[in-house]
């Protein structure tokens, strides 16, 4: 009897801490029993990459809502909004998709206009794209619709100036030039008084720079022309090299002249752009959610599980968890006991043990519409699961078969067979019953126990968004102190 309370207290105060914790969770995530009234509108994009369900709604940096659903019609992507009714959304309202980073996650940003009419957009209303909002893909091809312009532009240089035309119209400015010297040989002739005042001005200066440039003043200036010619030197490399570099350009040599001169290489571009996102893809849609439950069993055992999964796509994802399994053994020994009055006496004892372990679980699924599959490492030995998603996937029935039988087994005829069935409340809390292991030897013997093995459980799962939340609370409570 003490026995039984003493694990009755452990498993009562293990629910106690769950409860404890689940009601810490509740409070803390501020999105979980938010009761403000919130307006539903919608908007349609073309390219809604990036754009996730919960992906966060935006209106001058703040964050009002999220995106509450997607879906795909024939040409375009309707996108739901949820956005909390106290933030006016006014008539000629603009969506925006915005990027945190070059490479970052997304959101919506509503873009309000400044001179707004008063006018309040209805429940269910059509907020359209913004014009001005362009993503890498759309800056590639306006990169691309100017170098076609740029090219067109050399093009017709040279047609222009390199036929027999261009070349009389070459001469035609050479004569032109050689009338406007004559014209300035002229006008030189007609004005020699004035030009040789200009000449005697000119001496003046040049005497009065020759008074400034004395032998205390000469050694600067020496020092002034000799970095000037330095630099003049430098100026005359990196002329040479801007030359090398234009004609390279010209001649489509280098990753700027194929821009230039090959509309290819922009494609190429696009499509190396094309295959990152397709890279990224999986990494920015990646989501993960944390599962922890006890489970108690009719041999007075209990077993706690701590699991992460990992979801790449909508239909496969990757679990990893460990779990402290405990495993009642039960010794039995045989004693003579001889107390040299008569014939002597054997006395049977049994003693009851729990063997503990640390598990570990290692598995990927797949799905199929409401059917699951999952394969790998089951408390550290190799089996497969299958699992039927009910009720949006808040009814799940899983059985798990693992840890097979060996030849000559002591322990169970089969496999590890483990049947169960769970429910999930309020998005974050988990019930579970099923039966463990139905195959199992009864103690010291080599038959089934008659007596079902079945369990209860209940435990906690929370998403990504629900951790970003408790240390987005945490390091404000930091802050603060």
């Amino acid at each position: 009897m003490s026995r039984m309370g003493t694990e009755f207290k452990v498993g009562l105060f293990t629910l106690l801490g769950l409860s404890a914790t689940a009601v810490a969770i509740f409070f803390v995530s501020p999105e979980l029993f938010d009761r403000k009234t919130k307006v539903t509108y919608y908007t349609i994009l073309k390219d809604a990459s990036g754009i996730l369900e919960n992906t966060h709604v935006k209106t001058n940096g703040v964050n009002i809502g999220r995106v509450m659903r997607i879906k795909l019609s024939e040409t375009a992507t309707r996108v739901e909004l949820e956005v909390l009714e106290e933030v006016p959304i006014p008539a000629g309202s603009q969506i925006a998709v915005r990027t945190v980073g070059f490479l970052g996650d997304k959101y919506i940003d509503v873009v309000r206009p400044e001179n707004a009419s008063g006018e309040k957009l209805p429940d269910d209303g059509f907020i359209p794209r913004s014009p001005d909002s362009a993503d890498i893909a759309e800056v590639v091809k306006l990169v691309g619709s100017i170098a076609a312009d740029v090219k067109k532009v050399t093009e017709n240089l040279a047609s222009v100036l390199g036929d027999k035309k261009g070349e009389q119209k070459i001469s035609n400015i050479v004569d032109n030039i050689e009338e406007l010297t004559a014209n300035a040989k002229a006008l030189f002739a007609e004005n020699r008084e004035d030009v040789r005042a200009m000449v005697s001005n000119i001496r003046e200066v040049s005497a009065s720079l020759k008074e400034i440039t004395d032998p205390e003043n000469r050694a600067k200036i020496d020092r002034i022309l000799a970095n000037f010619d330095e630099s003049m030197e430098e100026v005359k490399v990196a002329t040479t090299n801007i030359k090398q570099i234009s004609e390279k350009i010209d001649k489509g040599q280098g990753t700027i002249g194929r821009l230039v001169n090959d509309d290819t290489a922009l494609e190429e571009i696009e499509g190396a752009l094309k295959d990152l996102r397709q890279v990224l893809a999986p990494v920015t849609k990646l989501q993960v959610s944390v599962d922890t439950h006890t489970e108690m069993r009719r041999d007075d055992t209990s077993q706690t599980y701590f699991n992460l999964r990992f979801t790449t796509r909508p239909d496969s994802y990757y679990l990893i968890g460990f779990t402290d399994y405990s495993e009642r053994v039960v010794e039995t020994r045989t004693e003579t006991i001889d107390d040299g009055l008569g014939p002597t006496n054997t006395r049977t004892r049994e003693s009851i043990k729990d063997d503990k372990a640390l598990r570990f679980n290692l598995q990927m699924a797949k799905r199929w519409k409401w059917i699951g599959a999952r394969l790998g490492l089951f408390e550290t030995t190799g089996g497969a699961a299958a699992d039927v998603y009910l009720w949006k996937d808040r009814f799940r029935i899983s059985t798990e078969v693992y840890d097979f039988a060996k030849k000559n087994e002591t322990v169970r005829q089969t496999a590890h067979i483990k049947a169960y069935v769970s429910v999930l409340f309020f998005d974050h809390l988990m019930a579970m019953a099923g039966i463990d292991d139905p195959t199992r030897f009864k103690a010291g013997t080599t038959k089934i126990d008659p007596q079902a093995n079945y369990f209860f459980g209940a435990g906690l799962t929370f998403n990504d968004q629900d951790l970003k939340a408790l240390f987005g609370m945490a390091a404000i409570a930091g802050s603060g102190s």
